[in-house]
């Protein structure tokens, strides 16, 4: 497999994951009633910019203007570790190590790009930051995003290192 071909499979694998995991998010919220909080719905547009990011990247590879690609791998690589952060932030306070407080009722660009206003059904947060009761083959939901999201990241960064490499 030619490193070109392989860049456009790892994007697009990951281009995939994102829009898996959202739209398993929004499976759980809508069809199974879970209530996603703050951190979770910040989460929703990391993984949004990551998959639009990964798609632009494989476009542009394709049409063989890399160099154009640039930015995108800046906004790929950001927002897979935003994801992480407040996937982390969010198991601390489920846990117990820092106050749920630290979560605002509000995401960070409520009052700038008000997306729980335009994508009510995606990006309206109605639970409370740490107050989990969900869980998957006995282990909590936000441990399963923090290993998603964390697979991810790993993935993105050993796509950037193999496309700066070539």
């Amino acid at each position: 497999m030619s490193r070109p071909q392989s860049i456009t499979r790892l994007l697009s694998l990951i281009s995939f994951a994102c829009f898996a995991m959202l739209a398993a998010a929004l499976l759980l919220q809508h069809v199974a009633g879970w209530e996603p909080c703050t951190l979770c719905v910040q989460i929703r547009l990391w993984l949004l910019c990551a998959g639009v990011s990964s798609l632009l990247i494989v476009l542009l590879e394709t049409a063989k203007l890399r160099l154009l690609s640039l930015p995108f791998w800046l906004i790929l690589v950001v927002a897979s570790g935003w994801a992480v952060y407040d996937n982390t932030h969010l198991v601390l306070i489920e846990t117990g190590l820092i106050p749920s407080t630290s979560c605002s009722p509000f995401p960070f660009y409520a009052f700038t790009l008000p997306l729980h206003e335009w994508f009510p059904d995606v990006f309206m947060s109605a639970g409370v930051c740490g107050e989990n009761d969900y869980a998957i083959l006995g282990i909590s939901f936000t441990y399963w995003t923090l290993l998603s999201v964390s697979v991810l990241l790993l993935t993105v960064l050993y796509s950037a290192v193999r496309a700066l490499r070539r």
